[in-house]
């Protein structure tokens, strides 16, 4: 996954990165963006996107078609229950990985909301801008 593994390699210029505030980028997703935690502790992204005029099974399979390019491994999708579960290989991390979770759910006003959850662990250093376009890439596949 190019935008997160590029964030997630642990170079100390991208400390003063993660503090600048996420611009959006005018798909939405970004205003949905939350970020929690920190660099002791690890962080944890969240981002959605409601998906209007299409169908679960369409979404679902632009999802994970998304998640596949943008170089995930490990990736298990289970379309009955709507989560995909895949891992970020770490950069310079020795083999490490992160984990990248995505829900696909039907809404009650006919939409198609996918979440993008992704964490990193302690003393691992990234990109705010950067994880959260990476992870609205994913969202906001279906829709693109």
């Amino acid at each position: 996954m190019c935008s997160v593994v590029l964030a997630m390699a642990l170079v100390p210029a991208m400390a003063v990165a993660a503090r600048k505030p996420v611009e959006d980028s005018g798909s939405g997703c970004l205003q949905n963006l939350s970020v929690t935690g920190g660099f002791s502790s690890g962080k944890q992204f969240l981002a959605s996107t409601d998906h209007e005029g299409l169908g679960y099974a369409e979404v679902f399979a632009k999802t994970v078609a998304a998640i596949e390019a943008e170089g995930m491994v490990g990736i298990y999708p289970n379309e009955r229950t709507g989560y995909i579960a895949a891992e970020n290989p770490v950069t310079g991390g020795g083999g490490a990985t992160v984990p990248l979770r995505t829900t696909v759910r039907r809404q009650d006003d006919g939409s198609v909301r996918v979440e993008v959850r992704f964490s990193t662990k302690g003393g691992q250093m990234t990109s705010n801008k950067a994880v959260g376009a990476g992870m609205c890439k994913i969202a906001d596949a279906a829709s693109l």
